[in-house]
């Protein structure tokens, strides 16, 4: 009896790649296609293109509307990230929750077993059995930072047939078979917002009150006025319109008080940082545990050691100082190649 697959199909290349691989393995394989209701086209359209490219390798497409879920599990928390002054980060919850959750409980349904994505990133097991995301053989395609916060028990079913490609080897096995993507671009970050305008975004959703505050310095003291704290992010330079003796950088925001504090670059050094809601592949045998940590994806991994305060609470403590730590972003815990664990930081801390 074949081994069953389901495929995620975006239309994208690395899905198409995915897909091709595996058939030629001889495997029966599903592809399955999510409508989230933030498509570009119309339906009728992009599931006509989907169908017409799969076609082409022999591979039947389920088409599955998750609107309602993908509204109430990632842009719901997208938004109310904002309002709570953290800076999300829609991947990080919607691999676990759609891709590696809702993709493999539809398969379920359908008497198959596992999923395969085209996403790049590798899995290992240890001598212990235990099996972790690790990092692809194309550094500047490595997702793994997106997929830290992916169940174990759902990373058990999960196969990625690109992972130990780069990108080229991708586009040349494509140009090689005549497998031609329904979309030339690459995927954004945040799927569901066009032209990455964010702010416009949250502002179209009338219940949310992103009201006009203060500007204020470290010393408390008022310097400029602001039209919503969700104009801005930790980090940021562009958009304060604040004249003065530096450059200011957005070190804080607060939607309670509808106040941004502002300082120089260096004042965004920290040098440990707050994490909760850790997602482990294996738990530290003890703590301090030394590793080295990412908090954002296009970030080099940073060696320090990290600290149990309580259940599910974690300090991560680095060697040297680390620009722009942002709540509300993921921190991913690594050994080498591969990912221990990954939390969201809740606070950074300059000391």
């Amino acid at each position: 009896m074949k081994e069953k697959i389901a495929v995620a199909v975006s239309g994208g290349i690395d899905s198409l790649v995915a897909a091709f691989i595996l058939k030629r393995k001889k495997i029966e394989i599903t592809g399955f296609h999510f409508f989230t209701g933030y498509e570009s086209k119309k339906k009728s359209v992009i599931k006509d293109e989907i169908t017409q490219m799969c076609d082409k390798i022999d591979l039947p497409v389920v088409f599955i509307d998750i609107k309602k879920d993908f509204e109430d599990k990632i842009v719901s928390y997208f938004k109310k990230s904002y309002t709570k002054g953290l800076t999300p980060n829609p991947c990080l919850m919607c691999n676990p929750l759609i891709k590696f959750g809702l993709l493999l409980k539809e398969a379920n349904k359908r008497d198959i077993k596992k999923i395969a994505t085209g996403h790049y990133v590798k899995t290992i097991k240890d001598n212990d059995g235990n099996l972790f995301i690790a990092k692809a053989n194309d550094p500047l395609k490595d997702q793994s930072y997106f997929l830290s916060m992916v169940l174990k028990e759902n990373l058990q079913n999960s196969i990625f047939p690109i992972g130990h490609l780069k990108k080229s080897q991708v586009r040349k096995i494509a140009k090689n078979f005549n497998l031609t993507p329904t979309q030339k671009d690459e995927s954004q970050d945040i799927c569901f917002i066009k032209n990455k305008n964010y702010k416009l975004f949250l502002e179209q959703d009338k219940k949310l009150d992103f009201a006009p505050g203060k500007i204020i310095d470290k010393t408390g003291k008022t310097i400029g006025f602001h039209k919503g704290v969700h104009n801005f992010t930790i980090g940021q330079r562009k958009g304060i319109n604040c004249p003065g003796p530096h450059p200011y950088y957005i070190l804080e925001t607060n939607p309670e008080t509808k106040t941004i504090i502002v300082g120089k670059k260096e004042d965004l050094d920290s040098y440990s940082l707050l994490g909760s809601n850790f997602n482990w592949f294996k738990y530290p045998e003890k703590f301090p545990f030394e590793a080295q940590f990412k908090t954002r994806y296009s970030q080099k991994c940073q060696k320090g050691k990290i600290l149990k305060i309580k259940d599910n609470l974690f300090k991560v403590e680095f060697n040297s100082a680390v620009s722009s730590v942002t709540p509300g972003q993921g921190v991913v815990v690594y050994d080498k190649e591969i990912i221990i664990g990954a939390g969201f930081i809740v606070k950074n801390e300059k000391i």
